[in-house]
């Protein structure tokens, strides 16, 4: 099995034949409202498995480094993009949305990789894709890394802005591993920024990674950014985030990813979806 894994998902002809085959298929994980009156809305970021040729679901850790490797990104970041609005069961309501004037204030979260942002082809690619459906623009938030952000900044700004005069949103992934983070939340013009896992996981019981929560959600207020807390998996770490201030968690204890579907948006206060 991990031998004819390897074999579909490290090489370019293999990731190539994938792509033309469309070998490729969408996950969803929702993210929850911490903070706010009464019912709020689930978020969910859509996430890339690639499929084996016996139907074995491939994790995006046994593929992406390859293609990054390849140059293969930009690609699949298209097809992620494409199959994502193809997937949306009717074009002029987008979960809770009905249409682009009626934004609900549901997001859908996904990755772009760093070869997406320094290719400017990708990024016309991008607006017209926007442009040309129904879903509000609103509803579409960009995840970047920071390793991406500090590859090419200036890039990277431009990316966003260029975007986000047509409604999107952006987020930093992985926030507050890199030395030069803070610098990042300052620089550009963020959405949001997601706390790394590493600070999340032992939260409720090292106070080191509370003090570095807390100092990262009072910077975001300031500057007016949403932060969404990462790896988030038992109910002791949720209460930690909700007394923080934290906005939204995301992580196995409200679920684990899942094959892409859309969901009522509803919510309550509490995490729990209403059904």
């Amino acid at each position: 099995m991990l031998q004819s894994i390897a074999q579909e998902s490290t090489s370019s002809k293999a990731l190539q034949t994938a792509l033309l085959e469309n070998r490729f298929c969408l996950y969803s994980q929702p993210i929850i409202p911490l903070t706010g009156q009464g019912g709020a809305l689930i978020h969910q970021e859509i996430l890339l498995r690639m499929v084996g040729h016996n139907g074995q679901i491939i994790p995006p850790n046994k593929f992406l480094p390859y293609a990054e490797q390849h140059g293969l990104m930009p690609a699949i970041d298209r097809w992620v993009v494409e199959s994502f609005f193809n997937s949306i069961p009717n074009p002029c309501k987008c979960m809770a949305c009905r249409a682009r004037g009626e934004y609900c204030g549901c997001l859908n979260s996904l990755n772009l990789s760093g070869s997406s942002i320094n290719d400017e082809e990708f990024l016309n690619f991008l607006e017209e894709a926007v442009a040309s459906h129904l879903v509000p623009p609103q509803s579409l938030l960009f995840e970047i890394t920071e390793t991406v952000a500090l590859s090419n900044i200036e890039k990277t700004r431009e990316f966003i802005c260029r975007l986000q005069k047509i409604g999107c949103q952006f987020a930093l992934d992985d926030f507050g591993t890199g030395m030069a983070s803070l610098a990042y939340l300052k620089e550009l013009p963020l959405n949001f920024v997601k706390i790394d896992g590493i600070f999340i996981q032992d939260l409720a019981t090292n106070p080191v990674s509370e003090a570095i929560v807390s100092a990262i959600v009072q910077i975001a207020q300031v500057k007016g950014t949403q932060t969404i807390a990462e790896y988030v998996e038992n109910a002791a770490i949720l209460e930690r985030l909700k007394a923080l201030g934290v906005c939204y968690a995301q992580g196995f204890y409200f679920g684990k990813p899942q094959p892409l579907s859309w969901f009522d948006t509803e919510v309550t206060i509490s995490g729990q979806q209403q059904r």
